[in-house]
C-alpha cells in the first residue's frame, strides 16, 4: 500500500504539521521584515514553524523507538512551557489591572523607546498615565529614567521631562535620570536619586509603567511600590498581545537566569 502524505486522510493531502509550519513561517517573516515592533513574536513564530517541521518528519518515523522518544520529549516540553507561560502570564495581567490609591512620597516614570526626540507610541502610553495622575498631587517629585538607546537623539529621560514641562508640570520638581538602560537600572538608579533628594526607603512611591510591565517592575521595586497603569490605545491591540508575551519570558528571565 502506497504511503500517504499526510497523517491520516485522502491520499496526497497536505500534512497538518507542514500548514502549521508553513503558516508561523509566513507570519514571522511578516513581524520580522515588515512590521518589526511585533519582532520578538516574529522570532516565537520562527521557532514555531521548525518545531512543526521537526514533528512531522518525526511522526513520519513514529514506528522507531528513537522517533516515539524524542516525540514524547518534544510533547513533554511543549506541555510544560505553556503551563509555565500561563502561570507567569496570570500574574502580569493580574498585577496589570491592580489599582491601589494611596499618599505616595514620589512618582517614578520608567523609560520606554524614542524616536528621535518624539515619545513612541509605548512611551506615550506612560507620560500620558503619569501626567493624569501627578495632575492633583502638585507637591510630589517625578523622576524620569531612561539612557539614550540606538535610534535616539536623546535620553528617555530627558525626551519624558520636555514632555512634561511642555504640558504644564513645573520643571523643578521633575528629576532626571540619564543612565538607566534596563528594568533593574531604572529602579536603582530612580531609588538612589529619591535618596538623595530626601525620599527614605521605604516611603511609599508611585511606578508609572505599562500595565504589562508592572509586575516585573515590582519584583525590583517591592512592597512599598504603588503601581500605576499605562495602557496602549485599543486598535494597537496585536501590539500589546505582543509585549504581554514576551514579557513573560523576561521575567522568566528575572527568576531563574
Amino acid at each position: 500500500m502506497k504511503r500517504t502524505c499526510g497523517y491520516r486522510g485522502r491520499r496526497h493531502a497536505v500534512p497538518l504539521g507542514l500548514l502549521l509550519a508553513a503558516l508561523c513561517a509566513l507570519l514571522a517573516l511578516a513581524f520580522l521584515f515588515f512590521y518589526t515592533p511585533m519582532r520578538f513574536s516574529g522570532c516565537l513564530l520562527l521557532c514555531a514553524a521548525v518545531y512543526f517541521v521537526l514533528w512531522h518528519f518525526l511522526w513520519l518515523r513514529r514506528e522507531h523507538r528513537l522517533a516515539r522518544a524524542v516525540l514524547v520529549i518534544l510533547a513533554a516540553l511543549l506541555i510544560g512551557g505553556l503551563a509555565v507561560f500561563t502561570v507567569l502570564e496570570a500574574q502580569i495581567i493580574g498585577y496589570g489591572r491592580t489599582d491601589r490609591e494611596s499618599p505616595v512620597s514620589a512618582v517614578v516614570v520608567l523609560g520606554a523607546g524614542v524616536n528621535g526626540t518624539k515619545p513612541s507610541l509605548a512611551l506615550q502610553s506612560r507620560l500620558e498615565a503619569a501626567l493624569d495622575y501627578v495632575s492633583d498631587r502638585p507637591e510630589v517629585p517625578i523622576v524620569v529614567t531612561g539612557s539614550q538607546g540606538p535610534g535616539e537623539d536623546i535620553s528617555e529621560g530627558r525626551c519624558m521631562a520636555d514632555w512634561l514641562i511642555a504640558r504644564g508640570v513645573d520643571e523643578g520638581r521633575i528629576l532626571v535620570e540619564e543612565q538607566a538602560d534596563n528594568t533593574e537600572e531604572n529602579v536603582a538608579y530612580a531609588k538612589a536619586l529619591l535618596a538623595r533628594h530626601g525620599v527614605d526607603a521605604g516611603d511609599a512611591v508611585a511606578v508609572v509603567s505599562a500595565d504589562y510591565h508592572l509586575y516585573r517592575a515590582h519584583r525590583y521595586w517591592g512592597e512599598d511600590m504603588v503601581p500605576v497603569a499605562a495602557h496602549m490605545p485599543a486598535a494597537y491591540w496585536p501590539l500589546t498581545a505582543n509585549y504581554y508575551i514576551r514579557e513573560a519570558f523576561a521575567v522568566a528571565k528575572q527568576n531563574w537566569l
